[in-house]
């Protein structure tokens, strides 16, 4: 069981350092429980950013939730949440006093060095459950290209995006195995 100490540190790190949201934060929550602390496999978070996607709520706060619930109970779970939220906060405070003292142009600047922070951290979400499901590759393959071409051509799938999410996840439960 880990302490709770150890998750409050791990998810201020995610908060502090997740520019862009969503998507973005991925790479740095499994650096974090897979590959630093160990507390999830790789297959394990797959499944964890998969609940967290269809729960309401931001995908870090599922995450931190999950996480920090399936390490320490309850406790884990709420500390975990709320250093996710309150790490980010405090830095964004200071930040945004800051940015107030120093000229628009300087602020400006600031913003843009963001976006390749951004743009990377996106490519890497991208690109790691790929990496995960590779010993699986042709089929998860083909089921993304069957996924796509459902989506683009199909005028049932576009009006009923459930529909297509369950028949993928019985797919996924028996051929992704």
């Amino acid at each position: 069981m880990t302490s709770i100490p150890q998750l409050i540190f791990a998810f201020m790190q995610i908060g502090i350092t997740a520019f862009g949201g969503g998507l973005s934060t991925l790479p740095l929550i499994e650096y974090q429980l897979v590959t630093k602390n160990g507390w999830m496999g790789v297959e394990e978070f797959n499944q964890m950013v998969a609940v967290s996607q269809v729960t309401p709520g931001p995908i870090a706060i599922n995450a931190a939730t999950f996480a920090g619930y399936q390490q320490a109970g309850f406790w884990g779970s709420l500390a975990s949440t709320l250093a996710l939220v309150a790490a980010p906060l405090m830095a964004l405070s200071i930040i945004l006093f800051l940015l107030q003292r120093v000229s628009p142009e300087k602020s400006k600047n600031f913003k843009l060095m963001l976006r390749p922070v951004v743009a990377g951290l996106l490519t890497l979400s991208i690109i790691s459950p790929f990496t995960s499901t590779w010993n699986n590759g042709a089929v998860a393959i083909a089921l993304f290209a069957v996924g796509v071409g459902l989506i683009k051509f199909s005028k049932f799938f576009k009006e009923n995006p459930a529909a297509m999410l369950i028949i993928f996840g019985i797919f996924g439960a028996f051929f992704l195995r």
